[in-house]
């Protein structure tokens, strides 16, 4: 039987392929249906008519107005999570921060924040696109090129850091080759370089390698080309990749039948998108048990407040993010961020607790107290606890998370002499820092 289709199901699919559900949005999810939403979410059609797309790069001012520079990473970041909040298409902007983990390439290296940048253009241009034409135009990205030391990678002296990164993190995962087929890898990546001072991709065709290699069991004068080929070919492939997206918008522990399923359809859809639809319409994707079970990164619970409070993205946020744990374009290593809890270390927590007081103090006094946040009860402290809750994205609250905040509602606003905008800020960043304002 299949499941029913509510506010809290669009508020659970809303939350994990987005940044945050807005009334608004669930509203429309809710009036769609389930496959008109899945569908709109792959295609990148907004929900909400008259949704406009995030500014450009140079359109993009905040901060007092300032222009934004494109060689200043901190700018790069601002722009990024200012796109995560604006955007009517979330998933192509989620699938992009996912291909930033998976792909995880750090400014501190390529010291550059322009390519940072393009590579951030790939990943959004191949967000739910085809895997395979993402892995190769990667190898030939310049952040990536630079981060992987593509040019130390020539005939005769091989670098094996790509091949490597290729199989063990982007591909197959630990366990599915050797090191000779690092090695060989390797030799058919040779000749690609970059050119720092003319930011040319090129082949030379002197500095590749083209002696017979065996990668994976397969053998001939193998290039780049020929060596994806290959790595399309493993098995464990699509195994790998079904386990990453399955992590990333359902469980941190799937079943191996979720995943073999998922698997199988990597292997034979032809996108992404077509993978994540099938995913998204899977009644397993909304079983209870799955609901606030994913702790949100910096960038869902930034971008989703930002989102929900309608406050405008400032470098402070940006900056905020890093202190809980996620810098954008920095990602820590070739691995990416490590996510699950350690998210909510002591200090990342301190950070999201500080970022919340923030927020509830740069909201203005008068849409506090418009209709938009009264409850149509508000003499019962409950009702406040749920339109706040709702307008934060959040379905569900404990019993023990809805007494604490009806308390405070309590004494603070349906028993206070005046309604003072300190309680309302008050409550609001209680909200913010509840247990389920940190899941998703």
């Amino acid at each position: 039987m299949s499941i029913q289709w509510t506010k809290k199901e669009a508020v659970h699919l809303l939350s994990r392929a987005g940044f945050g559900a807005s009334q608004a949005d669930v509203a429309a999810s809710v009036s769609l249906g389930r496959e008109e939403t899945v569908g709109r979410l792959i295609a990148g059609v907004p929900f909400v008519e008259g949704a406009q797309a995030p500014l450009a790069f140079d359109q993009f001012k905040t901060d007092g107005a300032k222009a934004l520079d494109p060689q200043q990473i901190a700018d790069q970041q601002l722009y990024w999570l200012y796109r995560m909040v604006a955007t009517p298409a979330p998933l192509i902007e989620k699938m992009t921060l996912f291909w930033h983990g998976h792909f995880a390439t750090a400014n501190y290296k390529v010291k550059d924040a322009a390519l940072m940048a393009q590579q951030n253009e790939l990943f959004r241009k191949y967000a739910l696109g085809n895997f395979k034409e993402l892995v190769n135009a990667i190898g030939q990205d310049p952040a990536m090129m630079i981060w992987l030391d593509a040019n130390k990678n020539k005939k005769g002296k091989p670098n094996e850091n790509y091949a490597r990164e290729a199989m063990e993190l982007f591909t197959l995962g630990i366990g599915h080759y050797t090191e000779t087929d690092v090695k060989e890898a390797a030799r058919a990546f040779t000749g690609w370089t970059y050119n720092k001072e003319t930011h040319e991709v090129a082949f030379n065709a002197k500095q590749h390698d083209g002696d017979i290699k065996t990668l994976l069991g397969e053998s001939g004068k193998l290039d780049a080309v020929d060596a994806v080929d290959i790595l399309f070919h493993q098995k464990a492939l699509p195994v790998f990749m079904a386990t990453k997206l399955l992590n990333f918008f359902a469980t941190d522990t799937p079943s191996e039948s979720w995943v073999q399923k998922v698997a199988a359809d990597f292997a034979a859809k032809p996108t992404v998108g077509d993978v994540l639809r099938e995913l998204f319409l899977a009644d397993e994707f909304y079983d209870e048990k799955l609901r606030l079970a994913l702790i949100k990164t910096p960038a869902d619970y930034v971008a989703g407040t930002l989102r929900m409070t309608g406050v405008a993205p400032a470098k402070g946020h940006a900056q905020a993010m890093r202190r809980m744990g996620q810098e954008l374009f920095v990602p820590p290593d070739v691995a990416g961020w490590r996510g699950g809890q350690a998210w909510l270390t002591s200090n990342n927590l301190l950070a999201r607790f500080q970022f919340a007081e923030g927020i509830a103090k740069s909201i203005g006094s008068a849409k506090l107290t418009s209709a938009d946040w009264k409850p149509q009860a508000p003499v019962q402290a409950a009702a406040w606890v749920q339109l706040w809750a709702e307008r934060l994205g959040i379905a569900t609250l404990s019993e023990k998370t809805q007494a604490s905040l009806s308390s405070y509602a309590n004494d603070s606003l349906v028993h206070s002499k005046k309604m003072n905008t300190t309680g309302l800020r008050g409550l609001l960043q209680l909200v913010l820092i509840s247990p389920e304002a940190q899941m998703k």
